[in-house]
């Protein structure tokens, strides 16, 4: 049975059929195709291509800020990573959540209404969900995961939190989401999002029923300093004042800096303690300093909240990747097999593993061995923390993982 669980193929190149051919090699037709493509090949040219090979499977990805697979030994720029997946134990809903910018939770809810909607009964994986609850302890059987949720929304609108808001309104907070929000190359004026068709301004959510073992992972490659101030005036992603004086001001002093720019903002970027049970730390990333002395960032900042200036190092970023995938693996059930990792990484986190000579696919290979992979840079990660908060972020990997085994084995 195993050799027949999970068929994963990958295809990289600057031709989306090349790529895509390469990646049915592996599984044949598909179930579910996943595209990330450079933002400088046109998308409906992508979509089509990919479409033309791959007939009715579902497809799913947008544009992106570099891709990168197992196809290749390094990200890449200018290029159509593929992943296709086939099983007879997954089952594929795709929704789109349409006027992303203009009504965040509506279209968060209709995204997610749309995909559970389109999912087509899974009797197998009832059925394999049956045994398991019989054969398996109690820790196993509440590692099982019958649904999770791809988010892929249009990375320059700027409502992540509110998209997510509306998806969970829907369906809850217990069922995992993972995803990123699509880039444009750095260019920073239209991201596409690919959902079954080609569409911008738009949230995409996909449904994976499953009766694979599945898990999703978080993480980021930085620790706390001790320097910091309290957010006193906020609103949105906009800081006003810090310590009850402007933004701008404090700032400086906090980074010790004469001028604020995206270059130092991305290389100190602020941290958060989830309210959690682990209190984790999550990523809030400054874009701006604005004339009135205000700060706007890359994600929503409360008042209230402490900002902590956070800082790393090789090591300490190395370490804290495979941490992610561990806890991904391990949220997965610890499948003996893993079919294929597929991870949403932030650009500015790309651009600091630059900096540090720094390779995830290594990282991966060390880990786990030969897995296929797919990943793309994006203009902001949303996941869980290891306590369990929704959220999105920035300079953070989030990661899926999903075991060629089934949940009963």
């Amino acid at each position: 049975m195993n050799k027949e669980v999970l068929k994963v193929g990958v295809g990289q190149s600057n031709d989306p059929k090349e790529a895509v051919k390469t990646a049915m090699q592996k599984t044949g037709q598909p179930n579910l195709t996943i595209v990330f493509s450079s933002s400088n090949i046109d998308a409906e040219e992508v979509y089509n291509s990919v479409k033309e090979e791959v007939g009715s499977s579902a497809i799913i990805g947008g544009t992106t800020a570099g891709e990168f697979s197992s196809a290749m030994p390094e990200p890449m720029t200018d290029t159509v990573a593929v992943m296709t997946l086939k099983s007879p134990y997954l089952k594929v809903g795709i929704g789109v959540g349409t006027n992303l910018a203009e009504k965040p939770f509506e279209c968060g809810k209709e995204a997610v209404h749309n995909a559970y909607a389109s999912l087509k009964n899974n009797p197998t994986a009832s059925a394999l969900i049956s045994v398991a609850f019989m054969n398996k302890n109690v820790s196993d059987i509440l590692k099982m995961k019958p649904f999770v949720n791809i988010v892929i929304p249009d990375g320059m609108t700027g409502q992540e939190e509110e998209f997510l808001r509306g998806i969970v309104s829907e369906i809850g907070s217990n069922v995992p989401i993972v995803g990123g929000s699509t880039g444009d190359d750095l260019k920073f004026k239209k991201t596409y999002q690919l959902a079954n068709g080609v569409y911008s301004n738009t949230g995409i959510v996909a449904t994976l029923s499953s009766a694979l073992k599945i898990g999703v992972g978080y993480g980021h490659p930085y620790f706390p300093t001790k320097k910091g101030a309290i957010i006193t005036k906020s609103k949105g992603r906009t800081v006003y004042e810090l310590d009850h004086r402007p933004a701008v001001d404090v700032m400086k002093e906090l980074l010790e800096v004469d001028e604020l720019t995206s270059e130092i903002f991305a290389q100190k970027p602020m941290g958060v303690k989830s309210s959690d049970v682990f209190g984790e730390y999550v990523i809030k990333s400054a874009m701006c300093a604005n004339d009135d002395g205000s700060i706007t960032f890359y994600a929503e900042v409360n008042e209230g909240n402490y900002l902590t200036v956070m800082d790393t190092n090789r090591d300490y970023a190395i370490e804290s990747f495979k941490n992610a995938l561990n806890s991904a693996i391990a949220n997965a059930g610890n499948p003996k097999k893993i079919g294929a990792i597929i991870v949403f990484n932030c650009i500015l986190r790309h651009l600091l593993k630059e900096r540090l000579d720094i390779n995830d696919i290594d990282i991966i290979k060390e880990i786990v061995g030969d897995v296929p992979v797919i990943g793309f840079n994006t203009y902001g990660e949303q996941g869980t923390t290891l306590g369990g908060s929704i959220g999105h972020y920035n300079q953070t990997s989030t990661i899926l993982v999903i075991g060629n085994e089934a949940i009963s084995q």
